[in-house]
């Protein structure tokens, strides 16, 4: 019993203690590190420390967007002209375009008017929605593309939304977990999906460049 139980413990020479072998770290051919887990951070830490570590200040990362950096953490620096330019435009502007004014994320965009308790204006997102459907009716004359629903036909009239009819949670709940499963399934018709969406905004954001020339 005493050789099992010493073979169960092992001392780390960096800390003098007696430890179980769970507090060591296994090599790549199997066999326990000489120092335990916590001495071996703690090594890293110091070694970082004064090889590694960045002096604090604003600068530009390898991006080219202004980051702030103190100590071991690193954030996004927002600048009094950022600020006001975001609180100035983001009423009216897409997030995309935001993106090249302001060089950061998109998700940094959003993130950062929903902390400032910014949105868009209504009449502007429906004077949006309205010049891409209509670009999109052109697409459609453009490539001769008919819809297949005729205006003012109801083809289902038990099911289709109405004025002032909300989904129903079990609804909402079922169609979210439908689409999914189908994204699950086609992983690459779902990836080809999402290019040739992309694709077709580029298209658009091309043609409202060129229309406002």
């Amino acid at each position: 019993m005493n050789k099992v139980a010493k073979k169960r413990k092992k001392v780390c020479p960096c800390c003098g203690q007696k430890l179980w072998l769970r507090d060591f770290y296994r090599n790549s051919d199997g066999s326990l590190s000489s120092w335990c887990k916590e001495c071996q951070k703690q090594n890293k830490r110091n070694w970082y420390q004064k090889t590694r570590k960045v002096p604090d200040g604003i600068r530009h990362d390898s991006s080219g967007r202004l980051i702030d950096h103190k100590g071991l953490s690193r954030r996004i620096f927002w600048s009094k002209q950022m600020l006001d330019d975001l609180k100035r435009l983001y009423a009216t502007t897409k997030n995309e375009d935001l993106v090249d004014i302001l060089g950061v994320s998109q998700r940094t965009v959003i993130r950062k008017a929903r902390e400032l308790g910014l949105q868009k204006d209504p009449e502007w997102q429906h004077g949006n929605t309205m010049r891409h459907l209509k670009m999109m009716q052109l697409e459609n004359k453009l490539y001769g593309i008919k819809s297949p629903f005729k205006k003012g036909v109801h083809y289902s009239p038990g099911t289709e939304f109405k004025p002032g009819h909300q989904e129903s949670p079990e609804v909402k709940t079922r169609r979210i977990a439908s689409v999914k499963e189908w994204y699950r399934k086609h992983p690459f018709a779902a990836k080809e999906r999402g290019a040739k969406a992309s694709e077709t905004r580029r298209q658009r954001k091309l043609m409202e460049l060129q229309n406002n020339i």
